[in-house]
């Protein structure tokens, strides 16, 4: 009874803190351990353990009427009715989820439709391509630029200045094949690499 009694509080204090629309503006803001991201549907328990008899450390009912959890989602975006969060592990039918970024807290949530977890690969083809890519804030000037092939030492093609729309057309591993529009109207193509070699994330789908 007391453990039921501590998931239901768990719960309301979720379902009572705030958070608006979110989205990540720096690469520091997604962990590097993050494979993907989980798409929440509904209400969700994070577990302590992939078992269903593990305790229930935390609680959320996705509601895209209401303020949201804060520290919470990778992404919320509420006019799309989308909510992410990031994953760092992967079993047979349980995945690993930060639920709190501020504190790195985690646990395991049972995964009842594989469809919701989007490996970053999946994840850009489906809402990269849709919505196109942002930079982040504190893109090193080194990135800025896009190359003829997806290679560190590739010839460079152009450099990006002040982009208005960045459209994913393809990825090759940390790679991305895109069309940029620059402020000065001029369309530029190459590879722009999205991600570091230890894992930094330069560039986000830009959802909204």
């Amino acid at each position: 009874m007391k453990k039921i009694l501590l998931t239901l509080t768990i719960c309301l204090i979720s379902a009572l803190a705030a958070k608006a629309n979110y989205m990540p503006f720096y690469s520091e803001a997604i962990p590097n351990s993050a494979l993907g991201v989980y798409q929440t549907v509904g209400e969700i328990k994070v577990y302590s353990a992939p078992q269903d008899n593990a305790n229930v450390k935390f609680c959320l009912k996705t509601d895209y009427n209401n303020e949201m959890p804060e520290g919470v989602f990778a992404a919320f975006v509420p006019e799309k009715k989308l909510s992410f969060l990031y994953v760092t592990d992967v079993g047979d039918s349980w995945i690993e989820v930060i639920y709190d970024k501020n504190k790195n807290l985690r646990g395991w949530v049972k995964l009842t439709d594989p469809l919701l977890f989007n490996s970053w690969m999946t994840f850009y083809n489906l809402y990269g391509r849709k919505y196109g890519l942002k930079l982040m804030k504190d893109l090193p000037s080194d990135y800025k630029v896009l190359k003829s092939a997806p290679e560190d030492d590739a010839q460079v093609v152009s450099r990006i200045n002040y982009p208005t729309k960045i459209n994913l057309t393809a990825l090759r591993g940390n790679w991305a094949l895109v069309s940029v529009l620059d402020m000065d109207k001029t369309p530029k193509t190459g590879y722009l690499k999205w991600r570091s070699t230890n894992g930094d994330i330069y560039a986000f789908p830009e959802i909204k």
